[in-house]
C-alpha cells in the first residue's frame, strides 16, 4: 500500500478546518471520514495527528458532542501539548479549550484560555482565523454582561468576515451579537433592527437556524419590555422551525414560551409548553433549564417559594450569574405585583448581591 506524505494530509486536515468555521456540516462530515480513512497510511509525524485531535475536538464542539471534544483536548494535552513548540498546535488547543469552556457555561474560564491563546495567535498572519477568535470572544464577554467589550470584538469580526463572501452566515451571527449587546444595554429599537435584519439575511441566505436565532432573540427583545404576546408569537415562530427544533437553543426557547405563557394566564398551553422543555431539558442534561423551568412552574403556578429558592441556589452553585440576576429581579417584580413586599424586598436584595457578582468576575478578567 502507497504512504500517503504527512504534507498531504496536513492541507487535508487545513481545508477540513475551514468547512468547519464555514459551519457545512456536510461537507465537514464527508472530509473527516476521507481525512480518517488516510491516517494509517500515513508517513508517520506526530504534529499532524495532533493536529488532527485538535481539529477533530473543534468538529466535535461544532456537531455538539461536547464530551467527545472534552476528551480529545485532555488527550492532546496529556499526550504532546507539554513538548511541542508549535505555535499552531498551542492556539487551537488553548482556543478550543476557550470553546468547550464556553459550552460548559464556565465562561470566565473560557475567556482565561482565549487570553492564552491571543498570545499565540499573533504569530499566526491569517486574518479569517483572527475574526474567528474576534467572534468567539465577544460570545464569552457577552455571557459575564462586559458589553462594551463585546461589541468591540463583534464590530472587528463582522468586517473581516463580511468580506468574504464564504462567510457570509458568520457575519450575520456578527451583527446578532451585536444585536444581543444592544439589547442589555436597553436599547431596544436598535437591537430590534439588528435582530429583524439578521432574520431578513438568513431568508434571503437560505439559513434557517440562523433565523431562527433572529426569532429568538426578537421574543427576548419583546419579553423584556413586557410585550408578552408578540414575544410568545416570536418563540413558537422560532419553533415550527425544525432546524431550530434539532439546535441546542429548542430548550430555551420552549422554557420562555411556557414562561411568558404563564404570565399571560395562559396555564394549560403554559404547561404543556413546560413540560416539552423540562423533557428536553431532561434528555440533553441541561441543568441550567431544569432549575429554570422549575422555578418558573413553582412561582406561576404552584406558589411555592421554598422551591423558588431552592432553584436559585442551583444556578447560583453553578455561578451563572447573569442568569441569576435576571430572574431574581423578574421574581422581585413579581411579588411585588401580588403586594407581597417582603418577598420582593428579599428578592431585590438577592438580585443586587447576583449584579456584584457579575462585576467582581468581570474585574477578576480584565
Amino acid at each position: 500500500m502507497t504512504t500517503i506524505a504527512f504534507e498531504e494530509v496536513g492541507q487535508a486536515i487545513n481545508d477540513w478546518y475551514k468547512v468547519i468555521k464555514q459551519h457545512d456540516f456536510s461537507q465537514a462530515a464527508a472530509m473527516r471520514e476521507e481525512i480518517e480513512n488516510k491516517l494509517p497510511n500515513m508517513a508517520e509525524n506526530q504534529t499532524v495527528l495532533l493536529y488532527f485531535n485538535l481539529i477533530d475536538s473543534r468538529y466535535k464542539l461544532m456537531t455538539e458532542n461536547y464530551n467527545e471534544s472534552g476528551e480529545l483536548l485532555d488527550e492532546v494535552k496529556a499526550k504532546a501539548l507539554e513538548g511541542s513548540t508549535d505555535d499552531m498546535i498551542h492556539y487551537y488547543f488553548y482556543f478550543f479549550s476557550g470553546m468547550y469552556e464556553f459550552h460548559q457555561k464556565r465562561y470566565s474560564k473560557a475567556i482565561m484560555f482565549y487570553k492564552i491563546a491571543e498570545e499565540r495567535l499573533k504569530k499566526i498572519p491569517d486574518e479569517i482565523e483572527k475574526a474567528e477568535f474576534h467572534y468567539y470572544l465577544c460570545k464569552a464577554y457577552y455571557k459575564i454582561r462586559q458589553n462594551v467589550f463585546s461589541m468591540t470584538h463583534a464590530k472587528i469580526a463582522h468586517d473581516t468576515f463580511k468580506a468574504h463572501e464564504t462567510y457570509k452566515e458568520k457575519a450575520i451571527n456578527c451583527e446578532l451579537m451585536l444585536g444581543n449587546n444592544k439589547l442589555d444595554l436597553l436599547l431596544y429599537e436598535e437591537a430590534q433592527k439588528h435582530f429583524e435584519n439578521v432574520q431578513r439575511l438568513a431568508k434571503e441566505n437560505g439559513l434557517p437556524l440562523t433565523e431562527s436565532f433572529a426569532l429568538f432573540n426578537l421574543g427576548v427583545c419583546f419579553e423584556r419590555q413586557k410585550m408578552f404576546i408578540e414575544s410568545s408569537n416570536c418563540f413558537k415562530q422560532a419553533l415550527s422551525i425544525p432546524e431550530h427544533l434539532k439546535s441546542f437553543v429548542a430548550v430555551r426557547s420552549m422554557y420562555m414560551l411556557s414562561k411568558i405563557l404563564f404570565q399571560l394566564g395562559a396555564s394549560d398551553v403554559a404547561r404543556s409548553w413546560y413540560e416539552k422543555a423540562l423533557k428536553k431539558a431532561e434528555d440533553e442534561g441541561e441543568q441550567e433549564y431544569l432549575a429554570k423551568l422549575k422555578l418558573v412552574y413553582a412561582l406561576y403556578t404552584e406558589q411555592n417559594d421554598q422551591e423558588v429558592r431552592k432553584n436559585i441556589d442551583i444556578l447560583e452553585e453553578m455561578e451563572l450569574w447573569t442568569e441569576t440576576a435576571d430572574l431574581l429581579m423578574e421574581i422581585a417584580e413579581y411579588y411585588e405585583s401580588k403586594a407581597d413586599f417582603e418577598k420582593a424586598a428579599y428578592y431585590f436584595k438577592h438580585g443586587h448581591f447576583a449584579k456584584n457578582k457579575i462585576i467582581k468576575v468581570s474585574e477578576e478578567l480584565l
